[in-house]
């Protein structure tokens, strides 16, 4: 099974993810915001200091608390946003 072990936040939209294999690799999310444009709050992480929030969930997924907003059953509902340990691996470059 694949997770994330740690992140570093670098340049913008850019995180380094090392993994339990002992892979480190460059992660470009801004394709991930722009394609989740659509939900509610995602722009938050346009903002670099939302952005280096990141941290590592317990199941090795990347993570950020409390940044997607939905409104379900008539109240508002605030989402963490994630991506899975197997897209960062699939998806990053070889550091």
């Amino acid at each position: 099974m694949t997770r994330v072990l740690s992140i570093k936040a670098i340049e913008p939209y850019f995180l380094v993810c090392r993994f339990n294999n002992n892979s480190l690799k460059k992660l470009d999310i801004l394709p991930l915001i722009q394609s989740h444009k659509k939900l509610n709050g995602i722009e938050q992480l346009m903002d670099s200091e939302t952005f280096k929030k990141a941290r590592v969930g317990e199941m090795g997924e990347i993570l950020w608390d409390k940044i997607i907003t939905t409104n379900y059953n008539g109240e508002e509902v605030i989402w963490d946003y994630d991506i899975s340990p197997e897209f960062a691996f699939e998806n990053g470059i070889q550091c």
